[in-house]
């Protein structure tokens, strides 16, 4: 040993060592110092440590071969003479340069570690196009996210949300263009069964630059992961960014910058979400990646033109002018499905325009019998077109309880609607949650809720459908709660509807009355029914009039003239779609049956197809209003 240790220190092997060492430990720190304000991509430091550590043996091996000298590099010249038969006794210093060295090794290789065990990623995995995957392996159950006074909740390890990619140039198309490379992705994302993936309607809510911290969005969007990118078009050429994020550390475990022309963007599209599956460890089947590549369309026309619709579609659900919006929005489904035949979801918004023209036909007496059959003929051709270009069973259900709907045949309503509600995929649609509101499973329209509310954190319209299932269970307190929250997460509307109806099925009346605001007209005659006695005289007897509609109706059901309410219920049966007039007053009342079902025929004919429980749930208790089984 102490032989050994002098001819390192005569060939200054020590030296060299604790030199490198100390240059490399520098060199790696800077790098993962400077890496983000430089723009270097992730893996750098990475690279950075493969090269240092296997340049150490080479620098051992020059040291222990080579010598500097005046006259230049030269071999190590062998020990004079003799000089192997004095004895040798290490030196301290020996043992201090030794010491010195395992010091740097130790400092050098544990930054790796070290990030390992912080975050949870290995310093290195597979390569993709441009950059490096950092993949994890996460622990089950996944990250946690704190609360204010609570225990940490759990999110699950296999959520991501996609934000909607930033146009990075100035053409107007530019935008609707990334919106749409966005939805792609996402939906690309969602055929993955293992993998939840936030809706639209909240992802897209984090747009533009002055944003959230991304743990910050993760935490309200409730994921685990972020998928963020950009997007630059410059003729047929576009450059695309993309990059998995960590949530809980804001950790990139993966990135890459896509140089290609148009015609390849649909398969940058499929390689981002088999690269967000790869790292987060999901082992995609052949079936997998057929349904991510059949989850949208293959033209970029279309898919502007579907996002062009579909901003004009959410507007006319919000709007006053509606009606003209969604009308808007059918000539650009028109195009997007001209350009793309297999674009099921074009067809299905598409149909909406003429659904509510059906709708609205029970009530405007100014619609023309011709307007009527083309809005008829056009929506079950749509609906045809969406239920043959479904890309998943979920989607088809979706589309065969729209169709169920608006028959005059409603055998089968209850699979149709079943399927729909028990699938796991996060799909959802305005005419099924209306259609499930007579739905009898009162658990399988539990579980959808609060899918619906994990998918679709943000959405306001999510939440009113959970708070309405709790109230159709009869769970006040449950909705009480839900109400609560909802004032926390800037809900108020909602929250106030949802504690309104609570209240009044705890019996709470002075509680509801607290609560009553000058515009509130309808729950003011609500609260009024459920006193009932000279109130309900006072403030209903005004709204019971003469014209035939569901709310008049209403009015004398709550006062008790149920003569008048079912002669009103039959006249609006009689009309072509009265039925979902009658659907509606069911659904607005929450008192149970309004009306006879035998005063209501083609109501009751399709009501008995289904085999749905009557009455429906959720009703109230209003004291003035005279039920009958009907059964």
């Amino acid at each position: 040993m102490g032989r050994f240790l002098h001819e390192l220190r005569r060939r200054n092997v020590f030296r060299f060592a604790a030199g490198y060492l100390a240059v490399a430990w520098v060199t790696f720190e800077v790098i993962s110092g400077v890496k983000n304000a430089a723009g270097l991509p992730v893996w750098a430091d990475s690279v950075a440590l493969i090269i240092l550590v296997a340049a150490f043996p080479v620098i051992l091996f020059v040291a222990w071969t080579f010598e500097l000298t005046p006259d230049g590099i030269r071999t190590t010249r062998s020990p004079e003479s003799g000089a192997n038969d004095v004895p040798l006794t290490p030196r301290p210093m020996d043992y201090v340069l030794m010491a010195a060295i395992i010091l740097f090794a130790g400092l050098l290789a544990w930054q790796p570690i070290n990030r390992t065990i912080r975050t949870g990623a290995p310093p290195l995995a597979r390569t993709g196009e441009e950059v490096n995957i950092v993949s994890s392996a996460e622990t089950e159950g996944g990250a946690e996210a704190e609360t204010d006074g609570q225990e940490p909740a759990a999110i699950p390890e296999l959520t991501v949300a996609v934000l909607p990619f930033l146009a990075m140039s100035s053409n107007e198309d530019d935008g609707y263009f990334a919106d749409g490379l966005t939805e792609e992705i996402l939906n690309s994302l969602a055929a993955v069964p293992e993998l939840r993936v936030t809706s639209r309607t909240s992802a897209f809510q984090f747009r533009g630059n002055d944003l959230p911290s991304i743990p910050e969005i993760a935490n309200s969007l409730g994921v685990a992961h972020v998928l963020e990118g950009s997007v630059r078009r410059s003729g047929d050429q576009v450059r695309i960014t993309a990059q998995l994020i960590r949530a809980e550390d804001d950790v990139h475990l993966w990135s890459q910058t896509y140089d290609r022309s148009l015609d390849d963007v649909f398969a940058i599209q499929e390689d981002i979400a088999e690269n967000v599956a790869g790292v987060l460890q999901i082992v995609l089947s052949e079936n997998n990646r057929r349904q991510m590549r059949n989850s949208g369309t293959r033209n970029i026309d279309a898919f502007i033109a579907f996002q062009q619709g579909k901003t004009l579609w959410d507007r006319g659900h919000l709007e006053d002018d509606g009606d003209a919006l969604l009308e808007q929005a059918d000539a650009f489904f028109t195009r997007a499905t001209e350009l793309a035949p297999d674009f099921s979801e074009a067809y299905l918004l598409q149909s909406d325009y003429y659904a509510h023209i059906l709708s609205e036909y029970a009530l405007e007496e100014e619609f023309g019998e011709d307007e009527l059959d083309a809005a008829r003929e056009r929506h079950t051709e749509l609906l045809e077109r969406a239920h043959e270009t479904a890309s998943t069973d979920t989607r088809r259900a979706i589309v065969e309880a729209n169709q169920i709907f608006f028959s005059d045949d409603w055998r089968n309503a209850r699979g149709a609607i079943e399927d729909a509600l028990t699938s796991q995929e996060c799909a959802h649609d305005n005419w099924l949650q209306d259609f499930a509101r007579v739905y009898d499973n009162l658990d399988h329209r539990l579980d959808y809720a609060e899918r619906q509310v994990r998918c679709d954190p943000l959405n306001p319209d999510t939440r009113l459908l959970l708070g309405n299932t709790l109230l159709d269970r009869g769970d006040y307190d449950a909705a009480l709660t839900l109400a609560d929250e909802l004032v926390n997460q800037g809900m108020d509307y909602e929250s106030e509807v949802i504690r309104f109806d609570a209240l009044l099925g705890l019996g709470r009346l002075d509680d509801a009355e607290a609560m009553l605001q000058p515009h509130w007209e309808w729950e003011r005659i609500r609260l009024a029914a459920m006193r009932g006695g000279d109130e309900a005289e006072t403030v209903i007897r005004p709204f019971a009039t003469d014209e035939t509609g569901w709310f008049d109706m209403l009015m004398h059901a709550f006062l008790g003239d149920r003569e008048a309410a079912n002669a009103m219920a039959a006249e609006i049966d009689a009309r072509p779609y009265g039925f979902i007039d009658l659907m509606t007053a069911i659904d607005s009342c929450r008192c149970g049956t309004p009306f006879d079902r035998d005063a209501a025929p083609d109501f009751s004919m399709r009501y008995a197809q289904s085999g749905f429980a009557w009455p429906p749930a959720g009703d109230l208790g209003f004291p003035l209003m005279e039920t009958t089984s009907d059964e």
